[in-house]
This record gives C-alpha cells, sequence and structure tokens, in this order.
C-alpha cells in the first residue's frame, strides 16, 4: 500500500532536523538538506511506518494549495491508482502558484521573494479576496473527494496551521496548530517564519516548534501522528 501526502513545510518536515540548542546558522544549514531523517520522523513518515504502507511525499516548503493540486493532478493521470491511501494537508489561502521565467513559483501575497516583486505581488494583492478563495479550495476539495470515491481510494483532509469554514467530508476538525495550542482561539498564521498569531507564539513557548522557523521539531511530529493516526485509520 501506498500512503500518498499532500501539503506544505509542516508535513514535509522541515523543522525535525532542529535540535536544543542548535544555532540559526547550523539550522539553515541543515533545515532543507536533511530528506532521509524528514522522511522518516515527519508525522507522515511515522504514520506509514504504522501502517506498514510506503510513502509517496509531495508536500515541500512554501506550497500553496494550488501546488498540491497541480501535483496531485500530475501524479494521477499518470500512475497506478490501487493500493492508495491520501492523507492531505490543507496550508494558508493567502498562498498562490504562477508561472515565472517559464518555471512554477509560490508565493505569499504579503511577502515578496526574489521571483515574485513587490509590483507582482501588489497586483494580486489588490485582487486577493479571502473568502472567494476559501469558496474555490473548498470546490476543488469535493471535486477531489470525488475523484477518490471513484477509485475506491481512501482519503483524509487535515488544516494545518489555520481552520476554514470547509463543508467537505473527510475533513479532519480543526487545524494541527490549534489542537497542539489552543483550540477555541481565532487567528491567522502564514508560515513565514515570523511569530504572526497568539497560537504559533504559544507553539514557541512551548517548544513545540523550532525558534528559527517556528516548524513543528521531531517530539511534535510524534504528537501529529497521534492526532491523525485515529481518522486516517478509520478511513481504510
Amino acid at each position: 500500500m501506498k500512503l500518498v501526502t499532500f501539503g506544505c513545510s509542516w508535513t514535509r518536515g522541515t523543522g525535525i532536523p532542529y535540535y536544543k540548542g542548535m544555532s540559526r546558522e547550523e539550522y539553515e544549514k541543515t533545515k532543507s538538506t536533511n530528506k532521509e531523517e524528514m522522511n522518516k520522523y515527519s508525522f507522515r513518515g511515522i504514520l506509514s511506518e504504522r501502517l506498514g504502507y510506503t510513502n509517496i511525499n509531495f508536500s515541500c516548503g512554501g506550497s500553496s494549495n494550488q501546488r498540491q493540486f497541480r501535483f496531485a493532478r500530475e501524479y494521477f493521470n499518470h500512475n497506478s491508482k490501487e493500493d492508495t491511501v491520501v492523507l492531505w494537508g490543507i496550508t494558508s489561502v493567502a498562498r498562490n502558484e504562477i508561472v515565472i521565467d517559464g518555471v512554477w513559483r509560490n508565493f505569499l501575497y504579503t511577502q515578496p521573494t526574489q521571483f515574485v516583486k513587490q509590483d507582482t505581488v501588489n497586483f494580486f494583492l489588490e485582487n486577493y479576496d479571502e473568502q472567494l478563495a476559501i469558496t474555490n479550495l473548498q470546490d476543488e476539495m469535493l471535486h477531489w473527494n470525488q475523484f477518490f470515491e471513484a477509485y475506491n481510494i481512501p482519503n483524509l483532509w487535515f488544516q494545518t496551521f489555520n481552520t476554514y469554514k470547509l463543508e467537505v467530508d473527510r475533513l479532519f476538525p480543526r487545524d494541527m496548530l490549534s489542537h497542539l495550542t489552543r483550540p477555541m482561539l481565532r487567528d491567522t498564521h502564514e508560515s513565514n517564519w515570523s511569530v504572526d498569531s497568539k497560537r504559533i507564539s504559544e507553539a514557541e513557548r512551548k517548544g513545540l516548534v523550532n525558534p528559527y522557523s517556528l516548524h513543528p521539531t521531531k517530539e511534535t511530529h510524534i504528537k501529529i501522528a497521534d492526532i491523525l493516526e485515529k481518522p486516517l485509520r478509520e478511513i481504510l
């Protein structure tokens, strides 16, 4: 069996190489290079081992939902759908994906990058409507649910660090960050390496995330795996 995973840096396991006392410079050198460690100790890796499945992972740092939908189309258009289970992490709707110089680039509306310049970000930000983005996200998820049902593929959705009002079957209630910190608090975290919400501040204070990029630690990935294991087994 294959556990196919989609999501952003939380699902990928970006914060796993961090250890207590590690310098920022050391973390910067290892945060994206130790793929073997991330594959093994991320919650997707832990769940795959517990279930006895092979993990095929498409999650990546800074990914938008649009990128993950594209990856899913590309994968399922060209690969067998048999013996497959899907675990899909929804990320911030304030992210998007566009083509620049013939290459797909992901960006956060409020944060220009070396590829997506300020004027480009401003254009999208001026035309960005969060509620419409959420509605579009829900439509995409409903479409994929129908796809998975048609091919008898068990699937489970979860929201990573923000909880949006989505009426979608097989969606785990409440986002992972809230489960780890304050379930009843409704603020917004964008996962851009900044303390931008009370929930991520609490996660940092409790040592649930590393102090540099604010991604879950190796120990926290075990907690997330524990949270997701039961609902994942229930769909099998």
